[in-house]
């Protein structure tokens, strides 16, 4: 009774201990608990794909500042250029205000000699030609200032959208923080779960001691009544024994006794058939031998009356005995049904302590796990802070640039609209020297008559024709100033093959260092779905075991459940199997939603390809071929 008892209270103990545990081993159906389980399920699932989600986005939002970076570059490269095209632009209105200066210098001088013989006619076309050749100037320099100007505002835009991308990815990096605030408050929760197994586990191993004591103490307290029992038995054995002996001699006196009852009924039979006389002489002679045999009579009564008091104390110490016995059979009976019992507990204690030494085992594997986590996601962290740190300084030093853009283009509009205002300035100045030009062009035509008359009538005369010393000159300057011309302009044409094979040079430059990029990103990439996979493919598993751990059934389930959850959501082996994926499972490179990446590559298709409409004005201009006069 005293052992039933205690396995009783050891079973309440191992329960009550079970229950503050937390996994309690429950073989019925219970929906509340698998209510609770799929609940939590649901939660770890909606984490990870919220975790999925914000790695997208992190993935989206470094996309995009990439982008911005690239768009930045590309911005401050095409300012580099709209700048040198700007110097470019005023060497060009300097040496095409110098030339009209010149011109309007040759045209005085061509003036004051028209009175002379009509020797200027070949002045004044060249003076046409160097008057469309100054309209055609002032065309190029009108179509490289809207150019400029398309450009600048091409690199506004991009520079707003790449502010508008990085007001729009600090947002998200603060809702990143707080969903890694949340799990870290998740794995502190499960750290506090492992604290509770723990102590539930000391809890456990202590009363594991205490019942394998108390089974100690019970079996030696067993062995001893067992002997105790066995001494009684055998003692009970030697009474059988003596009373049986005692029952042979009751026997054989009993017998004695008939046999005497027999000899003295006999003995009063020959008295009564004897006569009276014979009767006094053999009383007188048999009465010694008659009391002697009655005193052995009354003798054999009493030693038979204590006999049978005897056999019957014997029958009532049988009857204790065998009363006793059967006491001892039913206590030997008891004692074997609570060892069992006693046997039974501790093997279901022997279990229970294997699956929680196994579910503490896998708790601690996924404690390990969930640190690493919590490692790679403070890790994770970090680096978002410093890179929305470094993002903020970006922004800032992207905001003091594009203050100092705006105020680069505030001064080349102004210098633009200078420009243009002396370009007016020039152009009416040309209009002016041109009506002048109409007119002394009509004289000289009249003069160029008059002494192409003259000198044909002269010609009939003689072979020679006579010039002036003017337009000797002229003519010979005119010849040195072509060929200057022509040294000019094939230098400026070798200098342009220079820089094209300087521009063909970056172009391939910067295709390698894009390929480059494109490589690195993809490898990144790689790596941030290699992490993600990773990450998720932990909590799955730790939250399947915490799950596995909730969930009612036997161990032969759990660990059926655990593989099965890990071959599912991880098809790969496990992180710390040094298992690395291969980057070539990922050749598609992402394509970024925002609008900022599809405006950089159409706006850098559209500075090359007006580069590349630049190229022949200015080839064109360098050859010297005639172009038509598009002023209006």
């Amino acid at each position: 009774m005293g052992g039933r008892e205690y396995g009783e209270r050891n079973a309440g103990s191992v329960k009550a201990a079970i229950d503050v545990y937390g996994e309690k081993i429950n073989l019925g159906h219970n929906p509340a608990l698998e209510k609770r389980q799929m609940n939590s399920s649901e939660g770890s699932s909606s984490r990870a794909k919220e975790l999925l989600l914000a790695k997208k986005d992190i993935d989206r939002c470094e996309d995009s500042r990439r982008t911005a970076d690239s768009v930045k570059a590309r911005a401050e490269t095409e300012l580099l250029e709209a700048k040198k095209t700007v110097k470019h632009l005023k060497s060009l209105i300097e040496e095409s205000n110098s030339k009209a200066k010149l011109k309007t210098q040759d045209f005085e001088k061509l003036r004051r000699p028209a009175r002379r013989e009509g020797k200027s006619s070949i002045a004044g076309n060249s003076k046409r030609y160097r008057y469309e050749d100054v309209m055609r100037e002032l065309d190029f320099v009108k179509r490289e200032l809207s150019k400029l100007k398309l450009d600048v505002a091409s690199v506004l835009e991009e520079k707003s959208r790449a502010e508008k991308e990085a007001e729009a990815s600090n947002p998200k990096t603060g809702s990143y923080s707080g969903s890694v605030e949340t799990l870290r408050k998740e794995i502190e929760e499960v750290n506090e779960e492992q604290m509770l197994v723990e102590l539930a586990r000391i809890e456990a191993l202590k009363e594991l001691n205490g019942i394998e004591a108390q089974r100690k103490k019970e079996a030696s307290e067993y062995m001893a009544a067992m002997e105790e029992t066995r001494r009684k038995i055998t003692e009970v054995n030697e009474e059988i024994e003596s009373a049986r002996d005692i029952e042979a001699t009751l026997a054989v006196t009993l017998s004695d006794v008939e046999v005497l009852q027999v000899g003295l009924s006999l003995a009063r039979d020959m008295e009564k058939r004897k006569g009276n006389n014979t009767a006094a002489e053999d009383e007188s002679e048999a009465s010694p031998s008659l009391r002697s045999v009655m005193e052995e009579l009354e003798r054999a009564k009493k030693e038979l009356a204590s006999i049978n008091e005897e056999g019957f104390q014997f029958m009532a110490s049988m009857d204790v005995i065998r009363r006793e016995l059967r006491h001892v059979i039913e206590e030997t009976m008891t004692l074997k049904k609570n060892e069992e019992k006693v046997d039974m507990t501790v093997q279901n204690l022997n279990s229970k302590l294997l699956r929680a030494k196994s579910r503490l085992e896998a708790v601690s594997l996924a404690e390990e796990k969930a640190n690493s986590t919590v490692l790679n996601l403070s890790a994770t962290l970090e680096q978002l802070r410093t890179e929305s740190e470094a993002a903020k300084k970006e922004k800032g030093l992207i905001e003091e640039e594009t203050a100092k853009i705006k105020a680069e283009i505030e001064k080349t509009e102004s210098g633009i609209d200078l420009t243009e205002e002396k370009l007016r300035a020039a152009m009416q100045e040309l209009e002016e020297a041109k009506t002048s030009e109409a007119l002394a062009l009509e004289k000289l035509g009249a003069l160029i008559e008059r002494t192409v008359r003259d000198r044909a009538s002269a010609s009939q005369h003689s072979s020679h024709i006579t010039i002036s010393k003017f337009e000797y000159d002229y003519l010979i300057g005119r010849a040195t100033g072509a060929e200057e011309i022509a040294n000019k302009k094939v230098a400026a044409a070798q200098a342009w093959i220079e820089a094209l094979k300087a521009s063909e040079k970056e172009i391939l430059m910067k295709s390698g260092i894009a390929n480059r990029e494109v490589w690195e990103m993809r490898v990144h990439e790689e790596q941030q779905v290699f992490r993600t996979e990773r990450s998720l493919s932990a909590k799955k598993k730790v939250g399947g075991e915490l799950k596995g751990r909730r969930m009612p059934g036997d161990v032969n389930s759990e660990t059926e459940y655990l593989p099965l959850a890990v071959s599912r959501k991880s098809p790969r082996k496990v992180a710390g199997e040094k298992s690395y994926p291969s980057p070539a499972r990922r050749v598609r490179v992402r394509k970024s939603g925002s609008p900022a990446t599809r405006q950089t590559g159409r706006s850098a298709s559209i500075t090359l390809k007006r580069r590349k409409d630049v190229t022949p004005d200015i080839s064109s201009f360098f050859s010297g071929k005639k172009i038509e006069n598009q002023v209006q």
